[in-house]
């Protein structure tokens, strides 16, 4: 009978523990998405102007839990410069997200001088006002639908050492993947 008792005492204890350690299947699950927007070129003008577009299902963790997604929300964005030529800067860096549509404008952010060089190993945090973040989470409200964005990098008065310049790098933004248990 004691055997019983230690044997039935031991089954509540591991039940009460579990309940109370938080340990629940059915929690919800999240995942963090960066997509990535990635510019490159070369050049000898005075501005620099480039475009590339992307989709939620050029990501495989987009892809691959898809059909599970409850919710996806923005986090935070950053532009970073991977290389660049020695003293390239100029005025204004103007990253823009738009919708797939090219016109429907998501959030601009600017910089008023710009040197590449500053932003290699320190990415530059983009702040988006509330209105922008809005703009964002409204766009992504669907989870279930490809979302198709397009980005652009302009840069005004460009001047470097050399005749030619290169710049290459990206924009980055982090959005959270609410995924069904």
């Amino acid at each position: 009978m004691k055997n019983h008792y230690k044997i039935f005492f031991t089954i509540i204890i591991i039940f009460t523990s579990i309940a109370f350690s938080g340990c629940d299947p059915f929690d919800d699950v999240y995942l963090t998405l960066a997509l990535e927007s990635n510019f490159s070129t070369t050049g000898v003008g005075t501005s620099i102007s480039l475009t590339n577009n992307l989709c939620l299902s050029d990501f495989s963790d987009y892809e691959d839990n898809r059909d599970k997604l409850e919710e996806i929300r923005y986090i935070t964005s950053a532009y970073m410069t991977l290389d660049a030529t020695q003293d390239l800067r100029g005025d204004n860096l103007t990253l823009k997200l738009f919708k797939a549509d090219g016109t429907t404008l998501l959030f601009q952010f600017v910089v008023p001088v710009f040197v590449a060089n500053n932003y290699v190993n320190n990415p530059l945090k983009i702040n988006l006002t509330q209105p922008e973040i809005n703009n964002l989470n409204t766009y992504l409200v669907n989870p279930q639908e490809d979302k198709c964005f397009v980005a652009t990098l302009d840069v005004s008065n460009v001047s470097s050492s050399g005749i030619i310049y290169t710049l290459n790098s990206k924009l980055e933004f982090l959005t959270e993947l609410k995924i069904k248990p």
